[in-house]
């Protein structure tokens, strides 16, 4: 065994006793206890404190507070004395000890501090401790380790207790400099702007902290209008770009970019039947996407920790990648994040799989708003949607977890009116070799419906664009095709905002 690892057992634990007097004396000395013990409560709990002693003491502070008493050196005797506890912590001399320091009431936020570091230390290395333990054990596997590490480190970064409230006079400022910025800009788009204006002009862009979920049947197209959204990401705004797909392959995925770049049919790049003009297209749509910053994992079974793992990773590369300047003004290089599909990543939830898709919703929302980019997650709907008169998706039809409704900030839904007269096949929109009748009696475009279910930041409404099925291309429809309505062409809003 490793000589550091046996030396570690020996080592003392993070404390700072001083600090943790410091704060206990402060709340003693500030003759507004209650406002002295809000302040060290919004960071401290009892447990944070390394001497048993002084987690009583804190413990009884705060019983005070709650029954709207004073701290004095009368009152926590009292409470001392009820709970059993005043000789244990070392009896009326010690508490005479605390009254009597000379900490500086105006520095308890710092001793918390102090104290709540040593605390957050401690429970990390009382986690690694038994993850290593269990690692010698060899009962668990390294997935289900790495998974568990991972959820618990996440839960201590969590509860850091920092202190998040803002006076609302900080947030006008940065409201100011937001409405600032937006007034500078022409257009109405303020986030990452999709390539699709109708779409844009309902979301405003997607924008960081953003969950988005696309959601549809099998063969609608889905993983194509994301992909699509992901090339357009790449390519007009000059961002990093990320696709985990746990369904196709790399080399699936970058046959339907390449695809749709090079307006390329599907088939010919399968089979290589190539005429003139789609080998000039391929050399174009290739040297187009090489330009970009897409970066692709296909990893089957992929978990959030993993996918977490990777895109820190990658944000840390970009940033070394920086200069200075370009780092202090873009601190979160990341621009999109695509997930295909939600439903296929594993988690450590055995409970249900409802739970379990829970679960990865709530992650996904978390590390949008870690990262401050948004992050578009595909999701599968029920079999009930087939059931009803009016085939378009509502919330109600999102397979598995109405969690995901709840964590997402924009639900939007693809429907076509001839997925209902076809046999689906795989999401490759009905086209291809898994397509149930023969793509030569199709149209090659469709009209697609993406319905915006829900918008947190926006109206809802139903867009309309042209999907070209063999070449895997969403477009935007043509102004003779589109509807006039209050949105502009191509979209249907509505009154309403979530």
């Amino acid at each position: 065994m490793d000589n550091s690892l046996v030396s570690n057992e020996y080592r003392q634990a993070p404390q700072d006793i001083d600090a943790e007097r410091a704060v206990l004396g402060s709340i003693f000395f500030d003759v507004n206890s209650e406002s002295a013990m809000a302040t060290a409560s919004a960071v401290l709990e009892p447990s944070d404190f390394y001497r048993q002693a002084h987690q009583t003491i804190f413990k009884a502070m705060q019983l005070l507070v709650d029954e709207q008493r004073p701290i004095d050196m009368l009152t926590l005797q009292d409470k001392l004395n009820s709970m059993q506890q005043l000789e244990n912590v070392g009896g009326m001399a010690y508490l005479a000890e605390l009254s009597e320091s000379t900490a500086s009431a105006a520095n308890l936020r710092h001793y918390a501090d102090i104290v709540h570091e040593k605390a957050i230390l401690r429970r990390m290395i009382e986690t690694l401790t038994h993850t290593m333990t269990l690692a010698y054990d060899g009962s668990d596997n390294s997935e289900d380790l790495l998974e568990e590490l991972g959820r618990k480190m996440d839960n201590l970064a969590e509860n850091r207790s920092d202190d998040n409230l803002r006076a609302i006079k900080d947030v006008l400022r940065e409201f100011q400099d937001n409405l600032d910025n937006a007034a500078e800009n022409d257009s109405d788009v303020v986030g990452l702007a999709s390539g699709y204006p109708d779409l844009d002009h309902l979301t405003h862009g997607f924008r960081e902290d953003q969950m988005v979920v696309i959601g549809a049947r099998p063969a609608v197209g889905k993983t194509a209008f994301v992909l699509n959204i992901a090339k357009n990401a790449a390519k007009n705004e000059k961002v990093p770009v990320v696709v985990f797909s746990l369904e196709m392959s790399a080399v699936d995925l970058v046959t339907r970019l390449v695809a749709a770049e090079g307006a390329i049919d599907s088939n010919h790049l399968t089979t290589g039947q190539m005429d003139r003009t789609d080998w000039q297209s391929l050399t174009v749509a290739m040297q187009s996407l090489a330009q970009m910053q897409i970066y692709l994992d296909d990893t089957p079974g992929i978990r959030m920790n993993q996918i977490s793992a990777k895109l820190r990773k990658l944000e840390k590369d970009l940033l070394s990648q920086m200069t200075e300047d370009e780092r202090d003004e873009n601190p979160h290089p990341l621009g999109l994040v695509m997930i295909d599909y939600l439903g296929l990543i594993e988690s450590g939830n055995t409970e249900s799989r409802q739970q379990a898709v829970s679960e990865v919703s709530r992650q996904i929302k978390k590390l949008a708003k870690e990262l401050h980019t948004p992050i578009i997650a595909l999701a599968q709907l029920s079999r009930g949607v087939e059931q009803r008169q009016d085939k378009r998706p509502i919330l109600s039809d999102l397979r598995e977890s109405g969690s995901i409704e709840q964590d997402a900030d924009i639900v939007a839904f693809l429907y076509r009116e001839d997925y209902n007269r076809s046999d689906g096949g795989e999401d490759d929109g009905g086209y291809g070799a898994s397509a149930g009748p023969d793509p030569r009696d199709e149209q090659d475009a469709v009209e697609t419906e993406v319905i915006l279910e829900k918008n947190r930041a926006g109206a809802r409404g139903t867009v309309k664009l042209m999907f070209n099925k063999p070449t895997f291309k969403f477009s935007p429809m043509a102004p003779s095709f589109r509807d006039d309505g209050p949105a502009g062409a191509g979209a249907n809003i509505s009154n309403g905002f979530n």
